[in-house]
């Protein structure tokens, strides 16, 4: 369990550390594939439920 509890406090902290980073890069400008995706909102509402529904079912499969 401390695994677990490691890689899921971890993982969204390197996240969060690694945007900071890039946009204190950019002096407050989001990077520019990340302006172009954020301008259609549907896409990146769609490719995370798509990502949630991949995700799930990874780990049903690997569960059996």
């Amino acid at each position: 369990m401390g695994t677990e509890l490691y890689l899921a406090l971890v993982i969204p902290l390197a996240l969060l550390l690694l945007a900071t980073w890039m946009v204190e890069r950019n002096q407050g400008r989001w990077p520019v594939w990340l302006e172009r995706l954020s301008r259609r909102q549907a896409l990146v509402w769609n490719t995370g439920i798509g990502l949630i529904i991949l995700l799930s079912l990874l780990r049903f499969l690997l569960g059996r």
